[in-house]
């Protein structure tokens, strides 16, 4: 029972503040087309102020000892985004910029949204600080990978220090934690009102992509956490990589003009299906904790 209690204390408002964003989107409460204000908000200015807080607050050696942790999340997010970028480049025939979309959404999970509320829940508060240690690893590589190959498939010449500075959203310095209060819960409506604006068009390679994400990339997070970090960071590993795709891939679509049905297909079979597999994720790594 307690088990259980765990889960739904974890998962149900996590996904009831989607269901609240994707009922907002679909009954035109919030245009879910004309999003860009509300998306940085959250991306340059409450996350952030967030992560940031979360950082500012470990000691330095709490920070010291997320370098393991930042290495197995590194080579999870890398080895679904190459494998998955070589899949649609060579078996289904798509161009860089989709392919690498494609690729961001099976190998980039919505940490920031759905990983803070998780974490609090099943884990003590300093774990959060392994949520900014993947937002800033997907922020530090991930993002600006799937950019270099955006402004390179659009015929634009981008050097690595322009996309991180696009990819890195600036810090506020004062009223940080202020700020950064409303971010789950503001991102995780966001997250609702992009899936709501979503064309769903199902196909083997949305299954392909979403058994990537959601199965495959958190059983490789395991067998790599669990020779090198103690049981308990091995459960916080797996579980930030077993939240559903981050919506960066959808958002990109949009901005770089990238038309593309089953991204966003993608992104709704893997929300919907996480609630499957982070179960499947909380009850089979809940004696690591003792290991």
């Amino acid at each position: 029972m307690t088990e259980t209690m765990t889960i739904l204390a974890s998962l149900a408002p996590v996904f009831l503040v989607m269901a609240l964003g994707y009922w907002a989107g679909r009954t035109k409460a919030f245009d879910n087309h004309n999003i860009g204000s509300l998306n940085a908000l959250v991306m340059e200015f409450a996350l952030p102020a967030a992560l940031f807080t979360t950082m500012a607050q470990a000691s330095r050696k709490a920070m010291l000892d997320q370098a393991q942790l930042a290495l197995v999340l590194l080579a999870a997010m890398l080895a679904a985004y190459a494998v998955t970028y070589a899949v649609q480049r060579i078996w289904y025939g798509h161009d860089r910029r989709e392919s690498a979309l494609i690729a961001l959404t099976a190998s980039g999970p919505n940490v920031g949204s759905a990983g803070l509320p998780i974490v609090a829940v099943l884990f003590s508060k300093s774990a959060s600080i392994s949520v900014a240690v993947a937002v800033a690893v997907a922020a530090v590589v991930v993002t600006p990978i799937s950019l270099l190959l955006l402004e390179s498939g659009a015929g634009k010449s981008a050097n690595g220090l322009s996309v991180m500075r696009k990819a890195l959203p600036p810090l506020v310095e004062s009223t940080l934690a202020l700020v950064g209060q409303g971010a789950s819960g503001t991102a995780l409506f966001l997250t609702g009102l992009v899936l709501s604006a979503q064309p769903v068009k199902l196909s083997g390679n949305v299954g392909l992509t979403v058994a990537m994400k959601n199965v495959l990339q958190p059983l490789l997070t395991a067998l790599l956490a669990l020779p090198l970090l103690d049981g308990a960071e091995a459960r916080v590993a797996v579980m930030l990589m077993a939240v559903p795709s981050g919506a960066f891939g959808v958002l990109f679509a949009v901005r770089y003009g990238v038309a593309s049905a089953q991204i966003g297909t993608m992104l709704i079979a893997s929300t919907l299906l996480s609630t499957v597999t982070l179960t499947a994720a909380i009850l089979l790594s809940s004696g690591w904790s003792w290991v």
